[in-house]
């Protein structure tokens, strides 16, 4: 579905990203895990344009994109495709919950407001937030404004779906209402890539794992060979270095 192939990105002179390749197949669920600084949330940014990369390609489904090269239309028909969740919600604070997630079916995809409503509904009834459509973003927990982006995310019908470290702003409390929708899409079959700290939730819930450090995949695997075989001695520290922190969900 998606291969990522030789990204490079400097900023200010300092290489972020390496040269990284993965693939992603239909319906995968791909973890990129790694320390902070390691160029992860870059690389996110850079498949959906968020951040241009300096060099590199993505195929996606067969069609071949030069990153240095790429066109506004090219972008706007890669990202009419994929959905971005933020860390911080990016939610607009002046709009309802229902609002948040129709204000990009209405503008950018043209759609009529009733049928635009009809989506958003149905995509926070999905996250669990029916009582909640007139509400506003001051009015939500941290974790309700996160299943609110995830609403607005799923909302588009993406083939894809970047999820930008979705839990790293919540309290620990408010963690687990996140990660189950997460973990309903994935058993539901939808293709996503997630930056993560949560390595129990990647194990639990991912089909491939991509560790990161210092712009460079370390190693990427199935997730039950990652955990129970690392092969190099960097990916051994670093899940070492997790497991009096384990958690189950």
């Amino acid at each position: 579905m998606l291969k990522v192939k030789d990204i490079v990105k400097s900023f200010d002179g300092n290489q972020v990203l390496k040269g990284v390749s993965f693939d992603v197949n239909k319906e995968d669920v791909v973890m990129i895990i790694g320390p902070s600084g390691s160029g992860k949330t870059t690389l996110l940014r850079s498949i959906n344009f968020l951040t241009h990369a300096d060099s590199g390609l993505i195929n996606f489904d067969d069609e071949v994109y030069e990153l240095n090269k790429i066109t506004k239309k090219d972008i706007y028909k890669i990202r009419k495709r994929t959905a971005f969740v933020f860390q911080n919600f990016n939610l607009f604070r002046n709009k309802t919950v229902l609002g948040n997630v129709t204000e990009g079916l209405v503008v950018t995809r043209k759609i009529n407001r009733n049928e635009a409503n009809r989506i958003g509904k149905a995509s926070l009834d999905k996250v669990g937030l029916s009582d909640k459509y007139d509400a506003y973003p001051h009015e939500l927990s941290g974790g309700q404004q996160q299943r609110v982006a995830i609403a607005r995310a799923i909302a588009t019908n993406p083939e894809l779906i970047l999820f930008d470290e979705p839990t790293s702003a919540l309290d620990p409390e408010l963690i687990q209402e996140v990660l189950s929708v997460i973990k309903q899409l994935a058993q539901e079959g939808m293709t996503m890539i997630l930056v993560t700290h949560e390595l129990s939730f990647a194990k639990n819930i991912g089909t491939k794992i991509v560790f990161m450090d210092h712009g460079e995949i370390i190693e990427q695997n199935n997730v039950r060979d990652f955990f129970q075989h690392p092969k190099q001695e960097r990916t051994k520290q670093f899940l070492a270095s997790f497991q009096d922190n384990h958690r189950s969900y």
